[in-house]
């Protein structure tokens, strides 16, 4: 049996190495690079039940977290109601040249990419789990005109539901003058979604909903954290960072929160300058104390009243979680519009 896998691991690699001469040349990815479609463009289609679609797709870069971000809006174009969303994580590995994402939509699928560029051209290929726990994948081609105003996508090699499709029409993305998606909702070219109530497993978190701060003993804010509903109500989207006494950004990031379609568990994942990775899940202890698990550690959350928190870590030993160890408290920072 090693035998054999030594023998498959040397077959792999001579395979790579005869395939060179074929590959694509990379380009290194720069925050410019990565950053080049930032702005709002909107793209039209049919979909399967014959209804005209306007596809919105806003694209951003999170300089403290060295990351992009995509929202993907499909909206109904007769009543401008929006039908599902698509949000996307992507970072830069350790090579410089292959971008890693992760990925979640309002159907509640889950799933990861990588990318190359190369010119004009980005490469994507992706992989997920529906919620039925069937995987599906397939490469997407985008291309960028040269004045960077439109841009042309394709996807190739879908495999779904067991169903294959070689290639879907052309479809051309324009950009428009919006920098986000305020505006649009704001002019009613996209209105809520009609059915947009949080899903039964994230009720739990409404409390939480909101933004927070923790000050240090000189009154200065120190963190940070704001709790939002997205996804249509399917995933829960917590923002945090830390301050130094100057009140510069420090440590932060953004933890997921949904149900991992291949597991079927309240799972939450982890973005930061370190990429993703699926970091822990929940307890619910009482009504108003939460417990965030993260490894051997659990981050429990009491809600005091309303507008106080007070939070403080466990360590797991023998199998029970203890201890109040650095404790504080966050104040929730009470909107004035």
């Amino acid at each position: 049996m090693k035998q054999n896998i030594i023998i498959s691991i040397g077959l792999l690699a001579g395979a790579c190495t005869l395939s060179q001469s074929n590959a694509i040349a990379q380009d290194e990815i720069t925050k410019e690079l990565l950053a080049r479609e930032s702005g709002v463009w909107l793209s039209e289609s049919t979909n399967t039940e014959g209804e005209k679609i306007n596809n919105y797709s806003w694209y951003w870069h999170v300089d403290e977290l060295e990351l992009a971000r995509g929202v993907h809006l499909a909206v109904n174009s007769e009543t401008k109601k929006l039908i599902s969303t698509l949000h996307v994580y992507t970072s830069v590995n350790e090579s410089g040249k292959q971008t890693e994402s992760l990925f979640f939509n309002s159907e509640g699928n889950v799933g990861t990419s990588v990318g190359i560029f190369n010119g004009n051209v980005n490469l994507i290929r992706f992989q997920g789990v529906n919620t039925n726990n069937i995987i599906f994948s397939g490469t997407i081609r985008k291309e960028l005109s040269e004045d960077g105003e439109t841009s042309n996508e394709t996807w190739s090699d879908l495999i779904f539901n067991g169903n294959y499709v070689v290639s879907t029409p052309k479809r051309e993305h324009k950009k428009l003058e919006a920098t986000n998606l305020r505006p649009l909702f704001q002019e009613g070219k996209i209105l809520p979604a009609e059915e947009a109530n949080t899903a039964k497993f994230l009720e739990p978190f409404q409390k939480l909903i909101g933004r927070w701060e923790m000050k240090n003993k000189d009154g200065d804010v120190a963190l940070k954290i704001q709790w939002r509903m997205s996804g249509i109500g399917r995933i829960l989207i917590e923002n945090w960072a830390f301050f130094n006494e100057k009140g510069e950004q420090g440590v932060g990031g953004v933890n997921v929160t949904g149900i991992d379609p291949s597991s079927g568990r309240l799972t939450m994942w982890s973005v930061g300058k370190n990429g993703f990775s699926r970091s822990g899940g929940w307890d619910f202890i009482s009504d108003n104390v939460t417990g965030q698990r993260q490894g051997n550690n659990r981050l429990i959350r009491k809600l005091e009243d309303d507008n106080t928190i007070t939070a403080y870590w466990q360590s797991k030993k023998n199998g029970e979680y203890t201890g109040e160890d650095d404790k504080y408290t966050l104040k929730r920072v009470l909107e004035t519009e």
